[in-house]
């Protein structure tokens, strides 16, 4: 392995510029692929919940099913508010239908109006009317017969106040209870405009085939709908967007803002620390053109490796750049270190290689065995996230091995480094050689406290189950939130889109499902349940119904022959047939009847299963009960029918994250223990490092139960990520002791060089990644939040198990070898 450093080395002193050239290439040549040029699209940002699983699991597949049988799962909520509510409805008819003509931007349908049911009922009202109303109706009738064959007595005197109701008024009546009571009707809405109950605001339904998460399609989407109210003439209306697209929507803008500035902040943050540890500008300018190639290829990778980030990886950068910048920060203070011994220029490069090179390779495969971990998971939370961090952790590393010495290089060439006489001593007693109780009191103390903190938590349930929780914060009063509290007051769950919807094979087995769930139904799961039924004519107690429309006939048609023309009209108009048929979900009109109807003109074979009363779909516990709910509906093979919506995936979630999470925790900790056994000659080095990363772990699960945060699909890979850069602070600074005691130094002098040289380095290693993590506090999502405090946990407890214990347990193994035996065969050590 000299001989290839040998090589690396003749070639980063000679030819510098070669290695800087090629870097700066592959940099740029990553851009295109970052943002996109060409047939290129460039790295986008999903932020939709159904973006962090797999294509296999059973919510994105059932999605995927009704997507293909439906078109527009997504729905975009439009509030159209006016001083007077003619001027919004006015509005309405010219823009409705110019939405409806949007098909360029994925418009399938749009719901605004259900006039054309109200005129549908009103046409067939012998069949919508209930019993009560037909008898009522029949009664007037024949109350206005005997008056009319009264009157036709020439010797009729009328004594009565009031007549008895004309045919049209009676007839109005009827269309009337038969509009207002049918059970799938809403006798609210005036003019068949879904207006709110109390105020001048209607709402229109845009139904897409733009999946959640789309940020241009969505933004393109409503540039249109601006464009397309201008043109409708949208003086004196105002128009408020809100729905699943426009929540997802925000949400993208939420996280690329606090991606942004999270990168900006550690960018910041890291500078100073660097700048306060090494006391040298040149080091912040080698560090940061060392870091930028490695940053610039890892998301070039991510473009062809996972194609978009989701809301677990899309903060990465900060986080790379806090934990990549390591192994350059180890080899750039070692450099230092023997230049200010006098060591000259490539000398000291060559020492660094070879004295260095082990240590941030070993703690590089683990940060990236920790990171593959993830990638055998089916969670994409997961898999993107191990993808795209461990190829920068590679990245990084041959950055600090590649670029960093041919930077250096030139820079000696330009202005060769000067130190000044430190005056300090070369070394001395470590604080944590200084006293045997200290260190043993404080660890025994903070596992006690950590152990305590876990049993606490795990009594308490340590798993968020709210999901309002791990969304992002968003200002009260907001078009958002004025939106959704319209569209409760105004809208049925099954036109808002908020129900599940099962997809059954036929008309016959969605009737069959649908009575099946409604004797379920006190398992408290859910509330109503909803087919194309609701809108058809109530099939009970056909017979009395054709023997009471039949009598009605009879009544009008006797009156008719007694009438003048206009009355005689108006019977015709409304004489109920001799003989009718059942009518079939074909023949509804599409604007009630377009949730039902798939693209092939099919209907009436989705069963909606609306939220039980009071329940919380952001609750993860409410929505496994009513998922599994809409689930028990099983196929002849024993499967349960295709079921979408929102809650269907919140529940995939936490079923996979649950499942896959343990399995990564596992196979990370599985293969960091392997690869500290197998990086170190001695069995008590991996020991050293194994002991202390373990104690650093203890320390993070006790902080987080401490802090009150709790596991969820975001923050539960902070435990796998720590097996990998939690074990990187143990191996650089055993490596360091193993290198000073080969070179024949006394036991407590190598661990000061140790402590004081690279656990230093180690220590400022940890701050700029707990900067890294920190950042993600200028988030306003909650789950970034909770991760990146769940991260900086883990970084102080490692950090603190390395610099607090490690050294202590090197001095006390190497003092118990060396110690001598007293009479008895008991080893004596001195402890100062």
């Amino acid at each position: 392995m000299l001989t290839v450093w040998r090589a690396v080395l003749r070639s980063q002193t000679g030819h510098p510029f070669g290695w800087i050239l090629c870097s700066v290439a592959l940099g740029l040549g990553a851009l295109p692929l970052i943002i996109g040029v060409g047939p290129v699209d460039g790295l986008t940002l999903n932020s939709d919940f159904s973006a962090v699983l797999p294509s296999t699991s059973q919510s994105v597949r059932d999605m995927q099913t009704l997507q293909e049988r439906f078109g527009g799962q997504q729905a975009m909520i439009v509030t159209v508010e006016a001083a007077e509510v003619e001027t919004a409805r006015a509005f309405v008819r010219r823009y409705a239908p110019r939405v409806e003509a949007m098909e360029r931007h994925r418009v399938v349908d749009v719901d605004w109006n259900i006039a054309d049911f109200e005129s549908f009922v009103e046409e067939h009202w012998y069949l919508y009317a209930d019993q009560a109303a037909l008898e009522e109706t029949r009664d007037l009738l024949r109350e206005r017969l005997a008056y009319e064959q009264a009157r036709a007595n020439p010797f009729f005197i009328d004594l009565e106040d009031e007549a008895p109701p004309d045919p049209e008024e009676a007839l109005s009546r009827m269309r009337e209870r038969a509009r207002q009571g049918h059970r799938g009707m809403r006798h609210r809405f005036p003019e068949g405009f879904l207006q709110h109950p109390s105020e001048p605001v209607l709402v229109m339904v845009v139904h897409t085939r733009i999946a959640a998460g789309d940020a241009d399609a969505t933004e393109s989407l409503l540039a249109a709908l601006d464009r397309a109210a201008a043109e409708a003439g949208s003086e004196g209306v105002q128009l408020r967007y809100g729905g699943t697209l426009v929540e997802a929507l925000e949400e993208t803008r939420a996280l690329i803002a606090a991606t942004r500035s999270a990168t900006a902040v550690t960018l910041l943050l890291v500078m100073l620390a660097v700048m306060f540890f090494f006391r040298r500008a040149r080091a912040l300018v080698l560090l940061g053109l060392t870091l930028a190639p490695p940053l610039l290829l890892t998301f070039a990778f991510a473009e062809l490796t996972v194609d978009y980030l989701n809301a677990s990886s899309a903060f990465l950068s900060s986080i790379i750049v806090g934990n990549g910048i390591n192994p350059a920060v180890i080899w750039l203070s070692r450099y230092f270190e023997e230049r200010r011994a006098g060591v000259g220029p490539e000398a000291a490069v060559e020492l660094t290689h070879r004295v260095t090179w082990k240590g941030t390779l070993l703690a590089s495969l683990a940060a990236g065995v920790a990171y593959a971990a993830l990638v055998f998971t089916d969670y994409r939370g997961f898999r993107d996230f191990g993808i795209v961090g461990g190829a920068g952790m590679a990245f990084c590393w041959l950055s600090a091995y590649g670029l960093l010495p041919a930077l250096t290089v030139v820079a000696e060439r330009l202005r060769p480094l000067r130190f000044a006489p430190s005056g300090r001593a070369e070394h001395g007693r470590t604080w944590t050689m200084a006293s045997r109780g200290v260190v043993v009191g404080t660890t025994c103390l903070l596992t006690a406290v950590s152990l305590a903190a876990i049993a606490w938590a795990v009594a308490r349930d340590p798993f968020e189950h709210d999901y309002r929780e791990l969304r992002s914060e968003r200002e009260s009063g907001g078009d958002i939130e004025a939106v959704l509290n319209v569209a409760r007051a105004t809208l049925t769950d099954t036109l808002s889109g908020s129900a599940l919807a099962v997809l059954t094979p036929s008309h016959d087995d969605a009737l069959a499902d649908r009575r099946t769930l409604e004797e379920r139904a006190d398992l408290g799961a859910y509330d109503r349940i909803r087919t194309v039924d609701d809108l058809l004519p109530s099939e009970a107690g056909a017979r009395w119904r054709r023997t009471r429309v039949a009598e009605i006939r009879a009544d009008m048609l006797s009156i008719r022959a007694r009438a003048d023309e206009e009355v005689q009209r108006s019977i015709d108009a409304r004489l109920p047939p001799t003989s009718w048929r059942e009518i079939r979900p074909e023949e509804l009109p599409r604007g009630v009847s377009r949730p039902f109807t798939e693209r092939d003109g099919t209907r009436g074979r989705l069963v909606f299963v609306e939220p039980a009363r009071g329940s919380s779909g952001w609750d993860g516990r409410y929505t496994a009960r009513w998922v599994a709910a809409a689930r028990s509906v099983l196929d002849e093979r024993g499967d349960p029918y295709p079921v979408a919506g929102s809650a269907v995936v919140l529940a995939d979630i936490d079923e996979v994250l649950w499942r896959d999470g343990p399995k990564a925790v596992v196979i990370a900790l599985g293969c960091t223990v392997l690869l500290l056994l197998l990086g170190f000659a001695r069995l008590r080095s991996s020991v050293w490092a194994l002991a202390t990363l373990l104690l650093g772990v203890l320390w993070m699960a006790g902080g987080m139960a401490l802090f009150g945060l709790r596991l969820n699909f975001l923050n539960f890979v902070s435990f796998p990520i720590t097996f990998g850069n939690g074990a990187d602070y143990g191996v650089n600074i055993i490596r360091r002791f193993e290198a000073q005691r080969e070179g024949g130094q006394s036991v407590e002098h190598a661990v000061e060089r140790s402590v004081r040289g690279t656990g230093m380095a180690v220590l400022l290693c940890s701050v700029t990644t707990i900067i890294g993590y920190l950042s993600l506090y200028t988030s306003s999502n909650r789950a970034l939040n909770s991760f990146g405090a769940a991260m900086a946990i883990s970084e102080l407890t490692c950090m603190a198990a390395a610099l607090l214990v490690l050294p202590w347990l090197m001095a006390r193994r190497e003092r118990v070898r060396q110690a001598p035996v007293d009479g008895r065969g008991r080893v004596r050590v001195t402890t100062r």
